[in-house]
């Protein structure tokens, strides 16, 4: 019995402890900070800086409005690129999984179609290991501050990165490149680096 109550105990402090935490963010976390309270925006804090906030866009600042549809066509760009990326592995995995399950002997001998079985999951397993290095590539090149990133690593293990940014300094590229040879273990001559703007 004793020892349901010192569990029982436990788990209130935690919960506890987790609602101070939530509060003590809450009043002084980044949003208090940046913000204040809803009485300072009434009283004079844009909208327009409120991350998320609809803004309206006045027609006649053609600027601001290219800026803000080429930043969306750029952003759709590398949305699509991931989904058609997506897809086209998708597909592929498929294909491979049917062909690794695959174990119809009737026009094959059974040896071929254990060998045909072995190579679909061979390739299936290298599918999977490209896509999760793509994934892992991607995020960490984000983590070094560029608002997105698309890496594509082809049978050969040559990868080809895009990054949105207007130009890259050598630096970053050198940045981008040693992230990629780090988790891929790949040669620098099959990396190819180049910024989407």
């Amino acid at each position: 019995m004793k020892r349901k109550q010192i569990v029982v105990l436990g788990l209130v402090l935690v919960i506890i402890s987790v609602g101070i935490l939530q509060y003590n963010y809450n009043t002084s976390g980044q949003a208090s900070k940046e913000y204040g309270d809803d009485l300072d925006l009434v009283q004079g804090t844009g909208l327009e800086d409120i991350p998320g906030a609809a803004v309206y866009v006045d027609n006649t600042e053609g600027d601001l409005l290219d800026d803000v549809l080429a930043q969306q066509e750029t952003s759709g760009f590398f949305a699509e690129a991931r989904i058609n990326r997506n897809k086209e592995r998708s597909k592929q995995k498929d294909e491979l999984k049917s062909l690794a399950m695959d174990v119809d002997g009737d026009s094959v001998s059974a040896s071929t179609t254990n060998d045909t079985s072995l190579d679909a999951q061979t390739q299936l397993l290298n599918l999977i290991r490209r896509s999760e290095l793509e994934s892992t590539i991607e995020t960490l090149i984000k983590q070094r501050g560029f608002e997105d990133a698309l890496a594509y690593m082809s049978e050969t293990d040559s990868i080809d990165v895009m990054v949105k940014a207007p130009s890259l300094t050598e630096q970053e590229v050198a940045q981008i490149t040693d992230i990629v040879t780090r988790h891929a273990d790949v040669s620098m001559d099959k990396i190819t680096v180049k910024s989407v703007n």
